[in-house]
């Protein structure tokens, strides 16, 4: 039986440090620190009353390897439910979260029979954290979720698998559950023992499901992308592009849209929901640039991510994939700033990631937030951590109606859960 140590929430009523006019308030902010040792937050999502996070807990010492759930007030940060899974030891690889109409999902993974890791899904009410079902998913020996989504109806794992023996591919690997009660509604994989592909990232829409992952060949790495009837996983078509990975898919208003890289190069690009054609396309020019993740709303498609030393932050045209504004940021001599995470309304673009040392700069890492105006791109605020010690990373965000709240890992004495919810009206 895993432990997990009191959440910390501290009530913040002035305003933060800000390196531009308009400051945002800090609401509150709460320290989980699952395991004392390595602890991963990796995702957020939100219901009516709970900003909800997964991650990894990690103490070898203590006996300690978990998958965590908890669930905290939106108003005030404070716990209102924690489950802990047992996951496979000495491995800490991603975990995902999801929610819809009163149930939170979550996938994760456990020790596989009698080697490798199986997936886990569990479905919860969100209110109460009481557990409704529970599915092993085993395909074969290296089993490993990489992202989950839902709706009212349907909830759908991808990720890589069905390596049933020692020299089999790992394989792209779909599977769909029935919402309310687990029930295995339909699954598909690649089945090609020397071909090895992944799925990296699905999205949904009320009817459909999009999947977008590699194959991999001479260590050419291609993109494929998947669409689904949601209920039955009829495949009603699929495309692939050379040499590119994907990092996020978004289904919005009859078109897909995919960001990630493609060879050395950031890229993005929407496609017809309806039969999978090209709409356009966007190629960065930056040495070593990779989107990370991207957002829409209304007619604008944001992505954010890296190159170099550089954030990427771009903002497109949905139609026409015509670019609107662009702006990247340089950082400081030594120093390198990397993108994770995305989100945006009407009124303003969010941004979380990480500022680290490189080279000889021995100052270890920031998570930083910062905000733009949706329209121009102009930057707005920041919320900058300082961190001496170790790693600090902004990994994920959501919004709610007027907060923007904010998941990351930071170094203290141990590796810790940060969630952070911010006060975005003056925006």
């Amino acid at each position: 039986m895993s432990r997990i140590r009191p959440a910390v929430s501290v009530l913040l009523c002035v305003l933060c440090l800000s390196t531009a006019a308009r400051a945002q308030r800090l609401v509150w902010e709460t320290v989980v620190d699952p395991s004392g040792g390595i602890d991963l937050i990796r995702a957020i999502t939100l219901t009516r009353r709970a900003a909800v996070v997964i991650g990894n807990a990690s103490n070898t010492a203590e006996g300690i390897d978990d998958f965590v759930v908890q669930s905290l007030g939106r108003a005030h940060g404070e716990t209102r439910w924690t489950d802990s899974v047992p996951e496979a030891p000495s491995i800490l690889t991603g975990v995902q979260i999801a929610s819809a109409q009163g149930r939170l999902f979550a996938a994760g993974y456990s020790s596989g029979s009698p080697t490798g890791t199986d997936i886990v899904v569990r479905g919860y009410d969100a209110a109460t954290g009481r557990l409704l079902w529970n599915n092993v998913w085993n395909t074969g020996r290296d089993d490993t979720p990489q992202a989950i989504v839902a709706n009212a109806a349907v909830v759908v794992v991808v990720g890589y698998g069905a390596d049933v023996t020692p020299s089999h591919a790992l394989n792209f690997i779909v599977r769909a559950y029935d919402a309310s009660s687990g029930t295995v509604l339909w699954e598909d994989h690649i089945d090609r023992p020397d071909l090895e592909s992944e799925a990296w990232t699905v999205t949904i829409t009320k009817n459909r499901i999009y999947v977008a992952g590699n194959t991999v060949l001479a260590e050419r790495r291609d993109l494929l992308v998947r669409a689904y009837n949601a209920l039955s996983g009829a495949l009603i078509w699929e495309m692939t592009r050379a040499s590119t990975t994907p990092t996020s898919v978004k289904a919005v208003d009859g078109r897909v849209f995919v960001a990630g890289l493609s060879s050395t190069h950031s890229y993005i690009g929407a496609f017809d929901a309806k039969h999978g054609n090209v709409l356009w396309e966007d190629e960065g020019t930056e040495s070593s640039g990779n989107f990370r993740e991207l957002a829409v709303q209304g007619q604008r498609v944001v992505a954010v991510g890296f190159a170099q030393s550089t954030v990427l932050l771009r903002a497109y045209d949905v139609d026409s994939g015509i670019l609107q504004w662009d702006a990247r940021q340089a950082a400081p001599d030594h120093v390198r700033g990397l993108g994770m995470t995305v989100a945006l309304n009407d009124r303003a673009v969010y941004i979380g990631g990480q500022t680290a040392g490189i080279g000889n700069n021995p100052f270890a890492s920031n998570l930083f937030v910062r905000g733009f105006d949706a329209e121009t791109g102009t930057f707005l605020w920041e919320d900058l951590s300082n961190n001496t010690k170790g790693n600090a990373n902004a990994v994920d965000m959501v919004l709610g109606k007027n907060r923007l709240f904010v998941a990351a890992t930071v170094l203290n004495t141990t590796e810790d859960f940060v969630i952070r919810a911010y006060d975005i009206r003056l925006d």
